[in-house]
């Protein structure tokens, strides 16, 4: 995860003043223990010292959680942009022709929800495309252009994210679903639209695909969904399309609340404070009843139920009949509000909440979110009031006529959706991954650094990282390139953008130690240049090969810097194919032609040289020659060049930098290079190189500088 210099730049600071305001403290514990000991009275700056740390470590505290809140926000659009290769391939497979539109890709959304989110929205997009988008036929004879269109949209909203998903196929018939609902007899009283399109098991394919008909995607949706507090909504026209609505909640904490305190009984719960109305205390006269079981009171003339709080939480009730006065908290749900009366109000604060472990309390908490030690180490709980609400009023039990069926939906109460896995081919993340156990995750940080010496030569575990993190995000907005690519042949900025990134990514792999993967880079590379050269064609086929290279150099990138799989050899055999067909006319340099020419240096270079001898290095030409065939030439002039660089600089080469990187490399390799070696040590450093590079003859000469200088 990327994170913003300035954020770091501030936490820096920020532990700074924390450091300053824990020095304050120390020295005043000390004061006020002279104080104690000496019997003497509390001074007025001692007094003024604890308000100065005191409203200190407020504001740090309030910095920090704005801070760190800010860190883990990401672009929305980094989710989306996962979407575009799988709704590509499905389109072609099934025959239709789409244009699929993002916006508010800038809208920022939290990094966890973020990746719980694809799921969700993949399999929407899949039934977009599956059962919303006619064919280009069906849609000429509907008046409609034979490119469909699906957009998804993230709108921004103060205390949510929308999210939504929509095309403009052919709708969803209404009572065409009841009708099959009810002959299925899977229709419930109060059941609306939605209810039923995502019951486990219902489907309008009678007969399953590969995409679609096993009647568990929708219900997936929604659960998901469920899982992180959202909610899901659906807006559908026969003919003209349909929408899904799903509303993100933003995190306003990571595990920190601002929250009122109460006390009901004898316990101290917490409340968030963003979610509490009003609090309280009005006489026992002012509370009425219906039947003598359901009680309200009347808040600005709205009628409000009323329960009791520690009741609710399966408790003991309050013994109402002792108090003068009865307080009560008006708080907001979801869907409604409601009052809890309680034992006594306490000050407001700011609270660090443990989630409970759903999979031990999954029955006895309902409605509790979690725990939190309060100040003088006690222990209170605090409330989930959502959850509070929904079991108090039975949200979602409503009863609907059937003529309500077609309108917009009810958000049901989330615990009626239990979330689950499925084995249905739309719960497929579109990231591909691969593992392997020669190194895990549990080795120690040496055993890890010990392994990344051995494949990555001298690079430490901290530039490993940084390599594998500039990869991935490389790759990601390499399949980006791809993509548009297909949709724009003739755009010349997207191809280049493509090879550059490419070209990165074989460096990355080769610096990293993955040979087999920089080979593979260097393929996709080549064939990329053949589309620069107008050597070929852009086609659906030739992107999907360079997708199918790139998934394979992505899930190597996901496993680094453990060991990655092996490239897929069907893969590799297709490249080849591509690159012998076209390689007729590729260059190589002769390696006669290398031992003749002469360096032509640039003035920096020269200057460079210059240094170079003032410092007291030596300046050699060397020539080197590879065994044939054993690996690609162009690889072992990268990695030797590489090694020698650890020993020396190197000024020119022959072949040039950019034939090596392009491939046009034989098995010669001459260079203009210095080092503090002396011929000795130059003798006895080829020596130990020859038999890791495969060298069959190396010769190297002392020169000097002067030569170079009309050069």
């Amino acid at each position: 995860m990327m994170v913003q210099i300035d954020h770091l730049d501030k936490l820096l600071s920020l532990a700074g003043e924390v450091i300053i305001t824990s020095s304050t403290l120390h020295d005043l514990q000390r004061d006020m223990v002279d104080s104690l000991t000496q019997q003497a009275p509390v001074s007025g700056k001692q007094l003024d010292t604890v308000k100065s740390a005191d409203e200190s470590a407020r504001r740090i505290s309030q910095d920090l959680h704005d801070l760190v809140m800010a860190i883990r926000l990401v672009e929305v659009g980094e989710t989306f942009r996962l979407f575009r290769r799988p709704i590509r391939d499905l389109c072609r497979s099934l025959g239709r022709e789409i244009d699929l539109r993002f916006e508010g890709e800038n809208v920022l959304i939290d990094k966890t929800l973020s990746e719980r989110l694809v799921d969700p929205l993949l399999h929407l997009l899949r039934n977009a495309v599956d059962h919303g988008v006619e064919t280009s036929m069906e849609r000429s004879k509907a008046g409609k252009p034979p490119s469909g269109t699906v957009v998804v949209r993230a709108i921004d909203h103060d205390g949510h994210t929308e999210i939504v998903v929509n095309d403009d196929g052919r709708g969803i018939d209404s009572k065409e679903i009841l009708n099959q609902a009810k002959s299925e007899k899977i229709l419930r009283t109060g059941d609306r639209l939605l209810d039923v399109l995502c019951r486990p098991g219902f489907s309008t394919r009678r007969q399953a695909t590969a995409t679609s008909g096993r009647g568990v995607g929708l219900d997936i949706v929604r659960s998901m969904v469920n899982e992180f507090d959202g909610s899901i909504d659906l807006e559908t026209r026969p003919g003209h399309g349909t929408t899904f609505t799903l509303e993100i909640p933003k995190l306003r904490a990571v595990n920190i609340v601002d929250a009122l305190l109460v006390r009901a009984g004898e316990h101290i719960f917490a409340l968030d404070i963003d979610q509490v109305v009003a609090m309280q205390s009005i006489a026992a006269d002012e509370i009425q009843s219906t039947m003598e079981k359901e009680r309200f009171i009347k808040y600005l003339g709205e009628i409000i139920s009323l329960f009791d709080l520690s009741e609710l939480l399966g408790g003991r009730p309050l013994d109402e009949g002792q108090m003068d006065r009865i307080p009560l908290v008006i708080v907001e749900g979801k869907n409604s509000k409601i009052a809890v009366t309680v034992s006594d109000f306490l000050n407001p604060q700011k609270l660090v909440n443990v989630p409970l472990d759903t999979e031990i309390f999954q029955h006895e908490s309902r409605g509790v979110a979690g725990t939190t030690v309060l100040s003088g180490g006690r222990v209170g709980i605090t409330i989930d009031v959502d959850e509070l609400v929904a079991m108090a009023v039975g949200e979602g039990q409503a009863i609907y006529d059937e003529a309500d069926f077609g309108g917009k939906s009810v958000k049901k109460d989330k615990t009626e959706v239990k979330a689950g896995k499925s084995d249905s081919p739309q719960n497929v993340s579109p990231v591909v991954s691969a593992s392997t156990d020669v190194v895990t995750a549990d080795m120690k940080v040496a055993e890890r650094e010990e392994y990344g010496q051995a494949v990555c030569g001298t690079l430490d575990l901290a530039d490993q990282e940084a390599l594998v993190d500039e990869l991935r995000r490389s790759l990601g907005k390499l399949q980006d390139s791809l993509l548009t690519l297909e949709t724009a042949p003739d755009d010349e900025e997207i191809l280049h953008d493509a090879f550059r990134r490419l070209h990165g990514a074989k460096g990355n792999f080769t610096m990293l130690g993955c040979e087999a993967h920089a080979r593979v880079s260097h393929r996709l590379e080549t064939v990329l240049d053949y589309l620069r050269s107008e050597r070929i064609a852009v086609t659906s086929d030739l992107i999907d090969l360079l997708l199918d290279g790139l998934t394979l150099l992505t899930a190597a990138a996901g496993t680094l810097p453990d060991q990655p799989l092996p490239p897929n050899p069907e893969i590799l055999a297709r490249l080849d194919e591509v690159v012998q067909r076209n390689d007729d006319v590729t260059a190589v340099i002769a390696t006669g032609s290398v031992v003749e020419q002469n360096f032509t240096l640039s003035p920096t270079v020269r200057v460079q040289l210059l240094s170079a001898v003032k410092r007291g290095d030596q300046t050699y030409e060397t020539c080197m020659t590879f065994r044939v065939g054993r690996q690609a030439e162009f690889l072992v002039a990268y990695l030797l060049l590489r090694r020698l660089g650890l020993s020396g600089t190197v000024f020119a080469t022959l072949p040039s930098i950019d034939d090596i990187e392009a491939g046009r490399c034989g098995d010669t390799l001459k260079i203009l290079w210095s080092s503090p070696l002396d011929e000795e040590g130059v003798a006895k450093l080829f020596e130990h190189l020859a038999p890791q590079y495969d060298m069959v003859e190396q010769h190297s000469v002392p020169t000097t500088v002067f030569r170079y200088e009309n050069g």
